[in-house]
């Protein structure tokens, strides 16, 4: 699958918002990770989920083991952690929002949980970047910025997947 690398054209770091084609081929590292965390029962057992896709990526992949390959399957578990975060995102979502509606009966001007939500998440959005950008941009030309950038996204991503996972024990 990795093979694939030879022809993908490795674009700067903060221009992968878009699954690559070689990332959408390991699909079955994403369905390790997304494994682990709805089995896993309480946060570290969601925290130690993080790495385990790729690290098998990694070690069973031709080439996962090259600076591109350990890129390109860091890349497919972040793909799965945002698939998983935007499902939780959205269940969390829904609850704030009944949330509000119970809030806005007795305490209207108290009712902004689903827009806090939302503004929350924009701006960890927008800091998981810059933050991601950087690490990338500390490398300067050295082809470590791929992994540095890819884990950073990784790492950031399953922790915010994580942390609203958590929201939910107090909608419930």
């Amino acid at each position: 699958m990795i093979r694939l690398i030879g022809l993908a054209v490795l674009a700067p770091f903060a221009a992968l918002a878009e699954p690559q084609p070689a990332v959408l081929a390991l699909m079955p590292y994403m369905d390790i990770t997304a494994a682990c965390f709805d089995g896993a029962k309480d946060q570290p057992e969601a925290t130690a989920c993080i790495g385990q896709g790729s690290r098998v990526c990694m070690e069973t992949e031709t080439d996962g083991d090259t600076t591109t390959g350990m890129m390109f399957c860091a890349q497919a578990e972040t793909e799965s952690w945002d698939r998983l975060l935007n499902r939780d995102y959205t269940e969390m979502m829904d609850g704030m929002k009944a949330m509000d509606e119970d809030t806005a009966e007795h305490w209207p001007e108290l009712a902004n949980a689903a827009d806090s939500l939302r503004a929350a998440q924009r701006a960890w959005i927008l800091l998981r970047d810059a933050d991601c950008t950087l690490e990338y941009a500390m490398w300067t030309s050295g082809s470590m910025r791929n992994i540095a950038g890819s884990r950073c996204r990784l790492q950031m991503t399953a922790e915010r997947t994580i942390y609203l996972r958590s929201l939910g024990d107090y909608i419930r």
